[in-house]
């Protein structure tokens, strides 16, 4: 019995080491295994660093770059032709909005290009300032097409175009939105931002609506008609002014687009919505000058019709080449070219009494008696002098009844008797409302 338990014990020894031999070399094989994914993995990252720092040297798009701006709609800014005014339509997924509605004589015009570009309701539109150059045709706009938010400020207009867009509003069950700084709103991938007015002045044009407009890596800034004064305001507002696109502020007046205001945008394209040969001379040498010195790429209206840009989110494609025509606008308004006595506001002859028409009539065959004397020289006498207000912060002049006067600054206010071209030649334009 002894010797068999000592033989089981001597069989069952070589087959535990046995397979402990196995369970070891096993082991060693599973190790091995799996190192090897691990240093394939260790030499595939190696070749990706290497090659990546191969192509530091050249100008590439990351990869996360690419898919990020590959999901955004295209973005698409129409700059329409609307002559002496300004009109701005923005499209982006399927989503409209309207920057003002040029003149009174403009509203079927747009109405017609919104239609074409397949639009029948606006998510928003922004009137920027009661000026019947930027809300002249919105009443059109309002009653053709339905509009979600529109937006404007408190000020009010005593005038019929002001009149007719909120007779629209009331008629169609609309209510004005107020624009608060720092607000966002999205249009389909892209956003805009509220920059201004952050007050209410006592000058239209320095109550502007202004914003900047925001779609993947570009920007896009518009600010109506603000003037220098807004334009500070903007720039103290702390919100990130730097933009690629800038759409030229007041038609390229001298009284906006400031250097302090170019500075903070730094764009590398601009443009202006004026018209060919305004009565104005917009867009004003100054504001070229200052703009070609920034070597800024310059879209003009007047020159090149309705300007259309596309945005993906990285690149921007313009329907036109830049203008390279550097001209300034010259005043050709024909009161420009008529005496002092022509310009003053006169009654029409159906206004007049039959006793001052005769008065006048007689006025007139005593002059021509006068002329027809030999030898008597007529001394050419000078237009009269006419006492003007000018603004001495928009650069405008009016007649002293002008119901501009009343929403001036009284520290703004200069009052000069002299003759119109006299005030033109020491750089004030004349008033839109009361055309002095």
């Amino acid at each position: 019995m002894k010797l068999r338990k000592k033989s089981k014990k001597r069989i069952w020894i070589p087959v535990l080491l046995l397979i402990l031999f196995c369970g070891i070399c096993a082991g060693r094989s599973k190790e091995q295994t799996a190192d090897a994914p691990i240093k394939e993995q260790t030499q595939n990252v190696e070749v990706k660093t290497e090659a990546a720092s191969d192509a530091e040297s050249f100008p590439t798009v990351s990869v996360s770059e690419t898919s990020e701006t590959d999901v955004l709609s295209e973005l698409a800014i129409h700059f329409i032709d609307v002559g002496q005014g300004d009109a701005t339509l923005i499209t982006c997924n399927n989503e409209a909005m309207l920057i003002d509605a040029g003149d009174n004589d403009q509203g079927t015009k747009i109405q017609n290009y919104l239609q074409k570009e397949g639009i029948s309701e606006l998510k928003y539109v922004i009137c920027t300032h009661p000026d019947a150059d930027h809300i002249g045709g919105m009443d059109v706009i309002l009653y053709k097409f339905d509009c979600e938010t529109i937006f404007m400020t408190e000020e009010a207009k005593d005038t019929a175009t002001y009149r007719d867009v909120m007779d629209t509003m009331a008629k169609k069950g609309c209510k004005a939105t107020l624009p608060v700084v720092g607000n966002k709103y999205a249009l389909g991938d892209a956003e805009f931002t509220i920059i201004g007015p952050a007050e209410i002045s006592d000058d239209s044009n320095n109550n502007s609506i202004a914003i900047i407009l925001t779609h993947g890596q570009n920007r896009f800034v518009f600010t109506g008609d603000a003037e220098e004064e807004e334009e500070q305001a903007l720039i103290n507002s702390g919100i990130p002014l730097d933009a690629d696109v800038y759409k030229v502020g007041h038609h390229g007046s001298r009284t906006s687009s400031s250097e302090d205001l170019l500075d903070a945008i730094s764009p590398t394209y601009v443009v202006i919505s004026c018209a060919e040969g305004n009565s104005y001379g917009h867009p004003h040498a100054e504001t070229l000058n200052t703009l070609r010195a920034m070597d800024v790429m310059v879209f003009r209206t007047d020159e090149q019709g309705s300007i259309v840009v596309t945005d993906n989110g990285t690149e921007l494609i313009w329907n036109c080449s830049p203008s390279d025509t550097w001209q300034a606008g010259e005043p050709t308004e024909p009161s420009a070219t008529r005496s002092e006595d022509e310009n003053k506001p006169t009654m029409s002859s159906a206004t007049r009494s039959e006793g001052e028409n005769t008065a006048v009539s007689s006025s007139m065959e005593a002059e021509e008696s006068v002329v027809e004397m030999p030898d008597v020289e007529i001394p050419v006498e000078a237009p009269a002098n006419v006492t003007y207000i000018c603004n001495t912060n928009t650069g405008k002049f009016h007649y002293p009844n002008c119901s501009g006067v009343d929403q001036m600054k009284e520290s703004n206010k200069l009052a000069v008797t002299t003759t119109r071209d006299e005030v033109i030649a020491q750089g004030y334009v004349p008033c839109k409302r009361c055309n002095p």
